[in-house]
């Protein structure tokens, strides 16, 4: 063994040469064991693993080729967009924080599985041998689809991505728009944008891109406004929604000229709350909460009872005394 100032000395003087030659990470990161030799003179240090799983330097396989630019990156022989477990960490892809043990986190990895296709375009983002439309944790970050604010990973908050699912299926023809496993009749948050369907704010229900007040399939669910018995999926039936296409407007208000989304302005509409109810038997017409005998506006067009001359909207004069009730000479007269 060395004397104790001389291996003070050694180790002293093998740690400045580290440092000059750029090794500073040998010691911070993965300290040597120092060995001495009996009364050689020399130190000698054990095998040095330069750089750690968190570093852009990371090459699992040592071929001197960073894990970020290699196609296959445990070394196995297998490319890593085939491959069940990417880094060779004895953790499955489906499983694994860091896929493809770059030291980003998948969550923010734009391409988790390093097979040099962008999460944006891959068609299974966590290389884990389930495509995206049929994964529930699409990106592998570990937060379920139903609750992550960026399902495919690319980079695109749900509310603003065109494919939220990364499914390859834009979200107006998706019937699982968010890929939570629920259909989109069925699901309170169709996009996956954190706002419940019927929610004030929400604008675009199913992430279309269409303003939920001109789309003709407001909750993305297949079925047009016009047949659909919850046309904005918000879970309240159309009869009893106090906003049935869900576009903000309540449907007594004056602005709101098509209650029920479905593209017929309600001054026509033979049914304008869409509550499967024909308005010349329905006791609240324009479905705003207001019995027909009390609403000033039967049928939500606009038009007062007192001016319209089909206050019922029932498609028949209400001077002929035709309708489901007695005509007036100028309608209700409410």
């Amino acid at each position: 063994m060395l004397p104790s100032t001389s291996r003070r000395y050694a180790e002293k003087s093998l740690r400045t040469r580290l440092i000059h030659a750029g090794a500073a990470s040998f010691f911070g990161l993965a300290p040597a064991v120092l060995l001495m030799s009996g009364g050689s003179g020399h130190v000698a240090a054990s095998p040095i693993r330069v750089a750690a799983s968190g570093s852009s330097k990371a090459d699992t396989d040592h071929d001197g080729i960073p894990n970020q630019l290699d196609p296959d990156i445990d070394g196995d022989g297998i490319p890593n967009g085939q491959d069940p477990d990417v880094d060779g960490d004895g953790v499955p892809n489906g499983q694994d924080p860091d896929v493809d043990g770059d030291g980003i986190l998948n969550g923010r990895d734009k391409d988790v599985d390093g097979d040099f296709l962008t999460n944006a375009v891959d068609s299974d983002v966590d290389g884990d041998g389930i495509s995206n439309g049929q994964d529930p944790d699409v990106d592998g970050d570990g937060i379920p689809n139903g609750v992550d604010k960026d399902v495919d990973g690319d980079g695109l908050k749900n509310k603003v991505d065109a494919d939220v699912d990364g499914d390859g299926l834009a979200n107006g023809v998706d019937p699982d728009v968010d890929g939570d496993g629920l259909s989109n009749g069925v699901d309170p948050d169709v996009d996956g944008d954190g706002l419940l369907n019927g929610a004030k704010a929400e604008k675009d229900i199913d992430g279309d891109g269409i303003p939920d007040g001109a789309d003709p399939d407001v909750d993305g669910d297949g079925v047009s406004n016009g047949q659909d018995a919850d046309v904005d999926g918000d879970g309240i039936p159309n009869g009893q929604d106090l906003d049935v296409d869900g576009d903000g407007l309540v449907n007594g208000a004056k602005a709101e000229q098509d209650i029920d989304g479905d593209g017929v302005p309600n001054a026509v509409d033979n049914d304008v709350d869409g509550d499967g109810t024909p308005n010349a038997s329905d006791d609240d017409i324009d479905g705003d909460g207001v019995p027909n005998a009390s609403d000033s506006d039967e049928d939500g067009d606009g038009v007062p009872n007192s001016k319209d001359s089909d206050a019922n909207g029932d498609g028949v004069p209400d001077t002929s005394g035709s309708s489901g009730s007695p005509g007036t000479s100028n309608g209700r007269g409410n």
